[in-house]
């Protein structure tokens, strides 16, 4: 059977998860609910109509809570316009020829945010700048290793006006809280060879970190044409020393890698080692362009994975997949259409019941006290000054249906 089908079929009951802190038996989605669900807004631009979206977040190891967005301000007319000469190296840039997509002449900024009171209260820690025609550059792949540095992922093609920068992916380093940042570190892979596009960062609980993305096997600051370019490959690489150094990239979705078409996908780390994936992507079996959510088992195998059971999952499109392991032992796959909660490695998936759809793109983490924030924006893919954006945190509990 399909995995469409199965998502009719009663879970099997219940499954054991083995954490670091011991046993934890987890009930099937059915009988768990969303309870202290909670939204607020924590941030808005201060310009209106506000610009600020592409969320990360993390916990640092002193427990504090951090989030990033992007922030664009200035003058919503009459601003410099792209030479159409570097506009030519992003295909259909700006969207339908609205020239409100092309942020050149704003002030854009990655803004840092962080909070020491579980979310209550927020306040903002820096906001480097950065100048592209492109509305992001980094954010939603952060994360903070257990000494303290901040380790963000970078699309260096979407710095055209930035020489320094290599026009593919990278990672910077932060000592000081996201006040400064290192210079761009050797590229993820070959950029004679390889163009990447890193959108998650990851810890496991090995201690390991997984970067996820995609790949374009075309060198970095080629003109990619839609018409010729190759399609966009699911990027799986691994280190074990911090991001120092990675591993070669891990096949993801085996025989369907040459007819995707994605960079957005996410994992959940299984008990086991192993990794549930969900990815948003056109159907690589059909010539369509409709997008739908895909998923993969990745099976631990020593240090590395072997792929399985890549197909369609049963879950409505939305943005880049979320995905979030809980201490109660589910998989939440969090979405502009709703929570689902899978129990069983994503062979089953069902609505949790209490919990209200994310805003656009959400982020999520989970504390030591068992509290799960979910961050995201208001709005969409929009053009600048078309909607007013601000930054949402929802909350949420779990407990059993009694």
């Amino acid at each position: 059977m399909n995995v469409m089908g199965m998502k009719h079929l009663r879970s099997f009951g219940l499954f054991v998860s083995l954490v670091l802190s011991g046993t934890v038996v987890a009930e099937e989605p059915a009988q768990y609910i969303a309870t202290n669900v909670t939204s607020k807004t924590i941030y808005h631009s201060p310009q209106s109509p506000g610009f600020t979206c592409w969320v990360g977040t993390w916990i640092m190891p002193d427990k504090s809570l951090m989030v990033t967005l992007t922030q664009a301000t200035g003058p919503q007319k009459d601003r410099p316009r792209t030479d159409p000469k570097i506009l030519a190296h992003f295909p259909g840039w700006p969207p339908d020829g609205n020239a409100n997509y092309d942020m050149n002449g704003l002030d854009l900024r990655n803004v840092y945010l962080q909070s020491t009171n579980a979310g209550s209260t927020w306040k903002q820690v820096s906001a480097d700048p950065f100048r592209s025609c492109m509305n992001h550059a980094t954010g939603k792949a952060q994360v903070a290793l257990p000494d303290g540095t901040i380790v963000r992922a970078v699309w260096g093609s979407y710095l055209p006006f930035d020489d320094a920068s290599p026009k593919t992916g990278y990672l910077q380093r932060s000592r000081d809280n996201s006040k400064t940042w290192s210079p761009p570190e050797t590229p993820l892979l070959d950029p004679k060879q390889f163009t990447t596009y890193p959108t998650r960062l990851r810890l496991l609980r090995d201690g390991r970190l997984i970067l996820t993305g995609g790949i374009m096997r075309l060198p970095a600051g080629v003109l990619p044409e839609i018409v010729n370019r190759p399609p966009i490959e699911p990027l799986l690489m691994v280190s074990d020393n911090g991001g120092k150094t990675w591993s070669e990239p891990i096949s993801v979705v085996g025989k369907h890698a040459k007819s995707w078409s994605g960079e957005e996908y996410d994992t959940a780390e299984l008990p086991s080692g192993d990794l549930l994936c969900v990815f948003r992507t056109v159907d690589p079996t059909a010539k369509t362009m409709r997008e739908f959510r895909w998923q993969a088992l990745l099976k631990k195998d020593g240090k590395t994975w072997t792929s399985q059971n890549v197909a369609p999952a049963p879950l409505p499109h939305s943005g880049h997949p979320e995905l979030l392991a809980t201490r109660e032992g589910l998989i939440l796959h969090i979405a502009t259409s709703g929570i689902d909660a899978t129990a069983d490695a994503g062979k089953t998936w069902r609505p949790l019941p209490g919990a209200r759809p994310s805003a656009y793109y959400p982020r999520s983490l989970q504390d030591a006290d068992g509290q799960i924030y979910i961050f995201s924006h208001i709005g969409g893919d929009d053009a600048y000054g078309a909607v007013d954006q601000s930054i949402r945190m929802d909350t949420l509990r779990l407990a059993i249906n009694k």
